[in-house]
């Protein structure tokens, strides 16, 4: 199935570079929704609106947010699933000093590593753990696909999931890098922009292959760019 990872728009907190992770979490500002209002142009010039068979996001409000004007291009509602939340900042929660800042992300950069075990000061989750809910969020997504497509229907090997920056990269560096050749530091150290695109292709029993990632920062080899929809 073919899996299209996009970023939330942008939000206040990310302008002010805070560690924003809770429940409902900051709205997008005006910035951010403009994004989204442009994101079902960018998807059908990319090739990736139509065919769409179900979409997924995060609880939080940004990225429900991000994903009403794809719901409204589409047709589709999108299923909530809280295992596509940010990694959790716990004790560092909306804190922007370059201390907190640093904790956050030498913590998880270590987990995009390879090193699950180191935590959040105060969070209930290490890496495996929060790996394990986004790899539970992404196997629903593949068997709800596997069970649409035998009705021919809407193109059920095709999903949309809107969920967060850390947590993208985190499943993307772990689970679909290598498979498209691509390295998965340096996936860790290019964040999705706000409504960046990524896209990934495969399933949980076979793995996953990285085929683009933030909208052609990286292009799986031989690759050419979709051919733009008018």
């Amino acid at each position: 199935m073919r899996l299209i990872l996009v970023r939330h728009g942008r939000t206040e907190a990310n302008v002010m570079q805070a560690l924003d992770t809770a429940f409902p979490g900051n709205p997008l500002d005006e910035v951010g929704l403009e994004q989204a209002d442009g994101l079902p142009d960018r998807l059908d010039k990319a090739g990736l609106l139509h065919g769409l068979g179900s979409l997924w996001v995060s609880p939080i409000l940004r990225a429900r947010q991000t994903i009403a004007p794809i719901e409204a291009a589409t047709g589709l509602s999108a299923t909530v699933d809280s295992g596509l939340r940010e990694v959790l900042a716990a004790d560092l929660e909306m804190n922007t000093d370059a201390r907190s800042v640093a904790c956050y992300v030498d913590t998880t950069r270590a987990w995009m590593a390879g090193r699950l075990a180191a935590r959040i000061p105060g969070s209930l989750e290490d890496g495996h753990d929060s790996l394990a809910r986004f790899d539970g969020a992404v196997r629903a997504i593949a068997e709800h696909a596997a069970n649409e497509a035998p009705e021919g229907g809407r193109g059920g090997g095709a999903a949309l999931l809107v969920s967060h920056g850390t947590v993208l990269r985190l499943w993307t560096s772990l689970r679909a890098a290598a498979g498209g050749g691509a390295d998965p530091l340096w996936v860790a150290e290019h964040p999705l922009r706000n409504t960046g695109i990524a896209v990934a292709e495969g399933g949980p029993e076979e793995g996953w292959r990285l085929l683009d990632w933030n909208d052609g920062a990286w292009r799986v080899a031989g690759a050419e760019p979709p051919v733009p929809r008018w």
